[in-house]
């Protein structure tokens, strides 16, 4: 009876992981950077458009673990809050923090150097 209770555990685990997983997958709209700050709430950025002075763009992940950023492709890796991405002009791969993540809102902060946090909203689909 315990081995099938930690059974059932288990899958129900490994299917909300996998859930959590694929929310990263899809468009997302870049909105702002902030420099000096780790971000990890979208209460007070949910209104905001973008105008930064960085530019527009769209940060777009794939099924197949590839993503696509303005004009470069990579390949990304995502361990738990952690997200690998890596850039075919690129030396090193970036590490990234997952700060916040649900179906409308993505933050993204640098692990290394100084703090920064990218704001993204997911695009809608029409």
């Amino acid at each position: 009876m315990k081995k099938l209770n930690f059974t059932v555990i288990f899958l129900l685990l490994l299917i909300l992981s996998s859930c959590k997983t694929r929310k990263i997958i899809g468009s997302w709209e870049f909105i702002e950077v902030y420099q000096g700050v780790t971000i990890t709430k979208v209460d007070s950025l949910k209104s905001k458009k973008n105008t930064s002075v960085k530019g527009e763009g769209i940060l777009i992940f794939n099924d197949d673990s590839t993503f696509n950023s303005m004009d470069s492709k990579g390949k990304y890796r995502r361990k738990g809050m952690i997200l690998k991405m890596k850039y075919p002009e690129l030396k090193d791969t970036t590490s990234l923090k997952i700060s916040y993540i649900n179906k409308n809102y993505l933050l993204l902060s640098a692990i290394k150097n100084d703090p920064m946090t990218w704001f993204y909203k997911k695009v809608k689909k029409e």
